[in-house]
C-alpha cells in the first residue's frame, strides 16, 4: 500500500516517506518530488544515493508533471547523484588537492618498500602482487576513516573552515577504535600475530592520511553545502534524498546526523524503500538486526509474505534451463531476440554469469546496428585492441638488453596502430606484407629471441636472396633497427615516474601510435589513461622504479580503468548490467543469466586485512548486509518488469548437476505451476554423404613449376596432393616457434663452421712447414683445436642474442672428437674434402601427354663433394643430417622416395663443371650425422653409406620421369600417403584423410 507524501511541517525535523519497489515506484516518486514543490513552492534538490535511476527519475518527473504549474516552480526539479553532489559543492576550489587513485597507489607502494615483512606475509612478492597489495591497503585505510567520521563529526565541520588537520589525533582516535573491534573480533586468535598486523596497518593509515583522501574531502563536501544553505536559508530549496539501496550502518549514521543538521536551515524528506508488499523472502522483508543478524519473521510478516508471493506475476517470469555453456548463450540470445520481434525496445541482460553475458553479446552483434548494446558491467579498458597494441609494446621494452622474444617483437609489429611507414621513412607499398616477410624468415631459421639472432637470420635471409639475383630487403633491417633503439634507450633509462612518462610518449609518438589512437574511442580513452602518468608537478615525479615494476603499474591502472562505450542511435537498446543496477530503472524486458545456486546470490570479497566480524563492527559492508540486498534487488526485479527471463546452466564444468538459486526453489515450493523449460537447440536434419578419397584435377590454366627442388620431389613421392597444395598452390601452413632451441639459425652455423674449418684445413696443407704433416696424432690436435675455436667464433653472435644456443654449441662440441676420428678414417681410404655448398642440376626430358617436348629443371644444394686421391676419378657427395643414426636408417629405406643424395649425383655427373668435379665420376654417396648420440653409440658410427648407387640410378631416372609425366598428364592426383606423412602434413586441413 503506497504511502502519501508527508504534508509540509515548519518542525525543524526530518520527513520521512517510503516508496514501494516496484513497477509504479518511479510514478510515486515523481508525484511525491511534485508533491512538494507544490507545497513549497520551490524547485526541490533531489540527491540518489546511487546514479543508476538518475534517467529514469528525470524521465518520471516529465512524465507526471502536472498541469497548470506555478511559474516558479515549472523546470524539472533537481535531479543528481550524490557523487555529483559533492563534486559541486561551493567552494570546493578551495579543498586541499585531491590525490588521484594513481597518486594514493604510488604513496602506499613508496611506504611499502619501508615494510617487506608486509609483502611476504600476504605473498605479493611480484610487481603485479605488491601494486594489488597497495591497492588493499588504501580501501583498508578508507574504511578506518570511514569508521572514525561519527567521532569527528563535529571536527570535520570545523575543517572547511581551519582548512588544516591534526593527523594525530586521527591517529590516536583510529587506534583506540582499531583495538576495541581486535579485542571483541579475535579473541581467540595470538595477540602477537594481530599486533603486528595491526601495527603495520596503522603505521600505513597514520602515513596515508591526510585532508586530500577521498573520505575526509566528501566530508568537506558536504559540510560545504551546509554552510551554503546556511547562508542562504531564506530562500533555501527542499532536500530530498533518496535512499536507493540499504547503506552501510556507517553510511546511515554519517548521514543521519547530516540531515538532522540540514533541516536546521531547510526542509529534509527522507525517501527510503517499503518492502512490505515487494519482498518475496523472509530477508527481504525484515533485514538485518543492529547486531548484523538476520530478523525472523513475525506471524503478521508471514502472512505478508504469504500475500506477496500468491499476488506475484509469475506467469510473466520464465524459468530456463541450459545443459551446457553453449546453450545457455544460445537460450539467452533466443529471448533477447523474441523480446525485440515483439517489439520490445528497451531491454536488460543481468549478468549474474559475466562470461555468459559476453557470449550473448558476441552472438548478437550479427544483428548489426539496428541494436544498440551497452555494457553497464565494467568492460575493462584492458580487453580493448587498443590496450592490447599498448600492452605489446610494453611487453617489448621489459625486455632484456639482449632483446626481446621473437613473439614478442611480432606481436607488437603486428598491432594495427602501428604506422610502419612512418617509422622507418619508406612508402607505404614498400611496406606491405613487410611484416609477414619478417615473420617467415624468422620462424624459417627458428630464430627466437635475441637482437643478434634476428640480425643473423636477416643476414642469411638477404644472402640467400643475392645469391638467386634477387634484391635483399633493407627495409626489415630498419625496422629492426628502428625498434631496436627504443628498446635500447628503455634499457639505458635510470627510471623515475616523470622520464618514464616522457619516454613514452616520445615512443608513441615515433611509432605513429599516438596519432592512430586518438583515431580510436578505445584507443582515446587509453591515451586519457596514460595522461594520468604524468606526475611532473607533483611529489612522485622522482619515485624512481625498476622498469619491470613501472611496466607492472601502467598494467594495473588499465586493468582498473572501464571502457565507455560511445552513444549511438538504434531501433533498440540493450543494457548488459549488474542485479544491483536494476534498482528502480524502467525495462520492457529483463533477462537474467546466472541463475545457480553458484552465482546468485553473488558476494564480494571481504578487504584483505578485515575479517567479517570486524567488518561488522567497523559499521562497514558485511555479508549479511550483501545478501539482504541482494534479495531485495531480485525481488524489485521479479515485480517491476513485465516479462522477465531466468537461465541458468544446469551441470557444471565437470558435469556435476546445477540447480536453481535457492530463492528461485523457495518460490517454486509456494508456486506448483511455475515450471522449468528447458532450452532446446535448434536441430537441422540432412541427409549425410560418405566422404571420399582427397583428390584433385589439376586445372589446365594453372601453372606447372618448370623447376623442381629435391624436397619437393620427395613431397611428390610422399603424397601427390602434398605436393599439389604445397608447390602448384602455394599454400603454407602457419608455423611457429618450438620450445626448445633446434633451430635452422644453429643448423646453418654447423653447415658454415664446417665450411670454414675444411677450408681451413686446405689451407694449412698447403703449408710445407704445418705440424699437420708429421703425424696422426698432430693432425688429430690441430684438427680439434680448429673446430673448437671455429665453433666458438660462429656461435658467439648466436649466443649474444639468445643464451640457450649455448647448450647447442655445447652439444656439438662434445662431438668433435668422434666427428675428427671419423675424418681420419676417410683420410686413411684416401678421401679429401673437394668443396661445399654447390647449386648443382640437370634437365629432365620428357614428352608431355599432348606429344610435345619438354624440359623441367631438377636441382638443389649439395652439402659436400669429397675426391679420393687414390683413385683418379672417384667421388663422393656427402649430405649433413641434424638426426640420428636410427633415423637416417629409416631415410635409407626409402631411398627411391626420398632421393636427395641420388639427384645430386646424377647433377654432378651430368654437368662435373658446375660441381667443379671435371674428371671426377660420383660413384659414392652417404650422410653423415651432426647430432649423434656419443654417450650410447658405444661404436661411434657417424655415417651412412648408400650402396649401389650406380645400379640404382637408371631406376631412379626411370621413376623420375614417369612421376613428372604423371603430373604433367592433367590426371587425379589422390592422397594416398601412410600416417607417419600425413601426421606432419601442411595440407592435412584440406585432405582430411583421417576422415575417410
Amino acid at each position: 500500500m503506497q504511502q502519501p507524501f508527508p504534508i509540509y511541517s515548519a518542525q525543524k525535523q526530518v520527513q520521512s516517506w517510503a516508496i514501494t519497489p516496484d513497477a509504479s515506484a518511479l510514478e510515486q516518486l515523481a508525484e511525491g518530488i511534485w508533491n512538494c514543490a507544490l507545497q513549497t513552492k520551490q524547485r526541490p534538490l533531489v540527491v540518489l544515493s546511487t546514479a543508476g535511476p538518475l534517467i529514469g527519475v528525470r524521465a518520471a518527473l516529465e512524465k507526471y508533471r502536472p498541469d497548470n504549474l506555478d511559474p516558479s516552480i515549472a523546470f524539472l526539479p533537481q535531479v543528481i547523484s550524490f557523487t555529483d553532489w559533492l563534486e559541486a559543492a561551493p567552494g570546493a576550489w578551495k579543498f586541499p588537492k585531491k590525490q588521484s587513485d594513481l597518486e594514493r597507489w604510488i604513496s602506499v607502494y613508496v611506504n611499502l618498500r619501508k615494510h617487506p615483512k608486509l609483502k611476504t606475509w600476504f605473498k605479493a612478492e611480484s610487481e603485479s602482487g605488491a601494486w594489488g597489495l597497495a591497492k588493499f591497503v588504501i580501501d583498508a585505510c578508507d574504511i578506518l576513516s570511514e569508521a572514525i567520521i561519527p567521532q569527528l563529526h563535529d571536527q570535520l565541520n570545523l575543517l572547511i573552515r581551519s582548512g588544516s588537520v591534526d593527523v594525530e589525533v586521527w591517529g590516536k582516535k583510529i587506534e583506540e577504535v582499531l583495538e576495541q573491534t581486535i579485542a571483541l573480533a579475535y579473541p581467540e586468535l595470538s595477540r602477537k600475530v594481530v599486533d603486528q598486523e595491526s601495527e603495520v596497518l596503522l603505521a600505513f593509515w597514520r602515513y596515508l592520511s591526510s585532508v586530500e583522501d577521498p573520505v575526509f574531502r566528501k566530508q568537506f563536501a558536504m559540510a560545504a553545502h551546509l554552510e551554503a544553505v546556511k547562508a542562504s536559508q531564506q530562500n533555501a530549496r527542499p532536500l530530498i534524498w533518496v535512499q536507493t539501496a540499504d547503506p552501510k550502518l556507517i553510511d546511515r549514521e554519517v548521514m543521519g546526523a547530516y540531515l538532522c543538521d540540514y533541516v536546521q536551515y531547510a526542509r529534509v524528506v527522507e525517501v527510503t524503500l517499503d518492502w512490505q508488499s515487494a519482498a518475496l523472502w523472509s530477508e527481504a522483508l525484515t533485514g538485518e538486526n543492529a547486531a548484523g543478524d538476520l530478523v525472523e519473521l513475525s506471524e503478521l510478516q508471514a502472512q505478508q509474505l504469504k500475500a506477496n508471493i500468491e499476488s506475484a506475476p509469475y506467469e510473466n517470469w520464465h524459468l530456463i534451463s541450459a545443459r551446457r555453456f553453449e546453450e545457455l548463450a544460445w537460450a539467452a540470445t533466443t529471448a533477447i531476440e523474441g523480446h525485440l520481434i515483439d517489439g520490445k525496445k528497451n531491454i536488460a541482460l543481468v549478468a549474474q554469469d559475466r562470461l555468459a553475458a559476453r557470449r550473448v553479446r558476441a552472438l548478437l552483434t550479427r544483428l548489426g546496428p539496428a541494436l544498440k548494446i551497452r555494457d553497464e558491467t565494467g568492460w575493462k579498458l584492458d580487453t580493448t585492441r587498443a590496450a592490447a597494441a599498448l600492452n605489446s609494446w610494453l611487453e617489448l621494452i621489459r625486455a632484456p638488453k639482449e632483446g626481446p622474444t621473437a613473439s614478442a617483437l611480432l606481436e607488437f609489429l603486428q598491432n594495427p596502430f602501428l604506422d610502419i611507414p612512418s617509422c622507418i621513412q619508406r612508402d607505404p607499398e614498400i611496406c606491405i606484407g613487410l611484416v609477414a616477410q619478417l615473420e617467415d624468415i624468422l620462424i624459417a631459421s627458428q630464430a627466437k629471441s635475441g637482437w643478434e639472432t634476428f640480425y643473423m637470420a636477416m643476414e642469411r635471409a638477404n644472402a640467400y636472396a643475392a645469391n638467386r639475383d634477387t634484391a635483399p630487403n633493407e627495409a626489415l633491417l630498419k625496422l629492426l633497427q628502428f625498434v631496436r633503439e627504443r628498446h635500447h634507450a628503455w634499457q639505458e633509462l635510470k627510471l623515475d615516474c616523470c622520464n618514464a612518462y616522457v619516454l613514452l610518449q616520445q615512443n608513441l609518438q615515433d611509432t605513429g601510435m599516438a596519432q592512430a589512437l586518438e583515431r580510436d574511442a578505445a584507443g582515446k580513452q587509453l591515451l586519457k589513461v596514460i595522461s594520468a602518468f604524468d606526475l611532473s608537478a607533483t611529489q612522485f615525479q622522482k619515485v624512481a622504479m625498476h622498469l619491470p615494476e613501472w611496466i607492472s603499474l601502467i598494467k594495473s591502472v588499465m586493468e582498473e580503468a572501464s571502457y565507455e562505450e560511445a552513444g549511438k542511435e538504434a531501433q533498440a537498446t540493450l543494457s548488459i548490467l549488474p542485479l544491483s543496477s536494476t534498482r528502480l530503472r524502467s525495462f520492457d524486458a529483463v533477462v537474467v543469466v546466472g541463475c545457480d545456486e553458484q552465482q546468485l546470490p553473488a558476494f564480494s570479497e571481504s578487504p584483505l586485512f578485515f575479517s567479517d566480524a570486524l567488518n561488522r563492527l567497523l559499521k562497514a559492508s558485511t555479508m549479511t548486509a550483501q545478501y539482504v540486498q541482494q534479495a531485495r534487488d531480485f525481488s524489485q526485479l521479479l515485480v517491476s518488469y513485465a516479462s522477465v527471463d531466468l537461465l541458468w546452466q544446469s551441470k557444471s564444468k565437470s558435469g556435476e548437476p546445477l540447480r536453481p538459486s535457492a530463492w528461485i526453489q523457495r518460490l517454486q515450493a509456494h508456486l506448483p505451476k511455475w515450471k522449468v523449460e528447458s532450452a532446446q537447440p535448434n536441430i537441422f536434419e540432412g541427409m549425410a554423404r560418405p566422404i571420399q578419397k582427397a583428390a584433385t584435377t589439376l586445372d589446365r590454366d594453372l601453372s606447372l613449376p618448370l623447376s623442381m627442388s629435391p624436397s619437393a620431389y620427395k613431397a611428390l613421392r610422399d603424397c601427390p596432393y602434398k605436393y599439389y597444395v604445397r608447390s602448384i598452390l602455394g599454400l603454407r601452413e602457419a608455423k611457429e616457434f618450438d620450445d626448445g632451441f633446434d633451430a635452422s639459425l644453429a643448423g646453418q652455423s654447423l653447415h658454415a663452421l664446417l665450411g670454414k674449418f675444411y677450408q681451413a684445413l686446405k689451407t694449412e696443407e698447403q703449408k710445407a712447414d704445418s705440424q699437420i704433416h708429421q703425424n696422426t696424432a698432430a693432425r688429430r690436435v690441430w684438427m680439434e683445436e680448429q673446430l673448437n675455436a671455429i665453433s666458438e667464433k660462429e656461435f658467439k653472435r648466436l649466443i649474444e642474442g639468445d643464451g640457450r644456443v649455448l647448450g647447442t654449441l655445447r652439444d656439438w662440441q662434445k662431438q668433435i672428437p668422434s666427428f675428427v676420428d671419423w675424418q681420419l678414417q676417410r683420410e686413411a681410404q684416401g678421401w679429401r674434402y673437394h668443396n661445399a655448398e654447390h647449386k648443382v642440376g640437370f634437365d629432365l626430358h620428357f614428352v608431355s601427354p599432348d606429344g610435345e617436348d619438354r624440359v623441367i629443371r631438377i636441382e638443389g644444394r649439395a652439402d659436400r663433394f669429397d675426391i679420393n686421391i687414390q683413385s683418379e676419378h672417384q667421388a663422393e657427395v656427402i649430405d649433413y643430417k641434424n638426426q640420428s643414426m636410427t633415423k637416417m636408417k629409416k631415410r635409407a629405406e626409402h631411398l627411391l622416395d626420398d632421393p636427395q643424395l641420388l639427384i645430386y649425383a646424377r647433377a654432378a655427373n651430368e654437368n662435373p663443371q658446375a660441381a667443379h668435379l671435371q674428371d671426377y665420376q660420383v660413384e659414392r654417396a652417404q650422410w653423415v650425422s651432426l647430432k649423434l648420440d656419443v654417450k650410447r653409440d658405444k661404436k661411434l658410427l657417424r655415417s651412412l653409406e648408400v650402396e649401389d648407387i650406380a645400379e640404382l640410378m637408371p631406376e631412379f631416372s626411370e621413376q623420375l620421369t614417369e612421376d613428372v609425366q604423371k603430373l604433367w598428364s592433367g590426371k587425379e592426383l589422390t592422397a594416398f600417403a601412410p600416417d607417419g606423412v600425413c601426421k606432419y602434413c601442411e595440407a592435412r586441413g584440406i585432405c582430411r584423410k583421417g576422415m575417410w
